[in-house]
C-alpha cells in the first residue's frame, strides 16, 4: 500500500491552500449545503466518499493514467505484486492531498444520483453543453464593438434595459459561461440555455445624448443573445 493508505493526505496538510482551485471550493459548498438541508446524512456521506478513496481502480488501473512511464517498464505480473487497490497515481498525489477533491467530487456526483437530486442523465447533459460552449468559444473578444439588440425575443425578465437597447458599445471583457434562467423554462426554446456574459462599456453621451459627460461612460453586463458585431 502506498505509505499513507486510502488517500488519508488532506489539502493543507503540508500548509498549503484548503482550496487551490474554485472547483473545489464549489464542490466542498455543494455538498456542506445539501448536507445542512437534511438531503442526506453525513453517514450517507462518508460512506460514499469513503468509497472513492478505497474503492480500487477508481482512477484505473497502475499505467492507465497518462504520462505513467514507470508502470509501462514494470514486468508484466507487476500487477500480481502489489495489492488489489494500490494506485500509482493515487500514491504520487496523496502526499499532500493534491487529488482530495476528485474522490470529493465523484462521491457527491454518485450520491446526488443515488439520491434523486441530480440524476447521471442530467448530469451528463449539463457536462457535454458546458463542453460544447467551450469548444465553441465566446462570439466576441475584448475591444470588439457590439450593438445592442432592439428587439428582444423573450417575455418578461430580459435583462436588458431601455435605454440601452440599440446602442453601440465596446466588449470589456468576457465574465464566462452562465446558466441563462428563462430559455427552455417557459421562454423562448431558440435561446441557448448556457450563454457567454459580457461586460460592455457605453459612452454616456451615447446614451443620453450631447449633455452628457464627455468622460463618463457606463458598464453593463449582458447576454451573449443581447448582441451583434457593430
Amino acid at each position: 500500500m502506498p505509505r499513507r493508505q486510502g488517500g488519508a493526505a488532506q489539502p493543507g496538510d503540508v500548509g498549503g491552500p484548503v482550496f487551490e482551485e474554485p472547483w473545489q471550493a464549489h464542490g466542498f459548498a455543494i455538498v456542506m449545503s445539501l448536507y445542512q438541508d437534511g438531503k442526506y446524512s453525513w453517514a450517507e456521506w462518508d460512506d460514499y466518499l469513503g468509497h472513492e478513496i478505497q474503492s480500487p481502480g477508481h482512477f484505473g488501473a497502475p499505467g492507465d493514467v497518462p504520462g505513467d512511464a514507470a508502470a509501462e517498464d514494470e514486468p508484466e505480473d507487476a500487477a500480481n505484486q502489489v495489492p488489489a487497490n494500490y494506485n500509482r497515481w493515487i500514491a504520487s498525489c496523496e502526499e499532500d492531498g493534491a487529488k482530495y477533491y476528485h474522490h470529493w467530487l465523484a462521491a457527491a456526483e454518485k450520491l446526488l444520483d443515488a439520491k434523486g437530486i441530480v440524476g447521471k442523465a442530467e448530469l451528463d447533459a449539463r457536462v457535454a453543453a458546458f463542453a460544447k460552449a467551450e469548444r465553441d468559444g465566446p462570439r466576441f473578444k475584448a475591444g470588439e464593438r457590439v450593438v445592442v439588440a432592439r428587439d428582444v425575443p423573450l417575455a418578461g425578465h430580459t435583462h436588458l434595459p431601455l435605454y440601452l437597447r440599440g446602442n453601440e458599445g465596446a466588449v470589456e471583457r468576457d465574465l464566462g459561461l452562465f446558466h441563462f434562467p428563462e430559455a427552455g423554462d417557459g421562454g423562448d426554446a431558440e435561446i441557448d440555455t448556457l450563454q457567454h456574459v459580457y461586460s460592455i462599456r457605453f459612452q454616456a453621451r451615447d446614451i443620453w445624448g450631447a449633455d452628457a459627460s464627455a468622460t463618463h461612460s457606463l458598464n453593463f453586463n449582458l447576454w451573449d443573445y443581447n448582441l451583434d458585431a457593430a
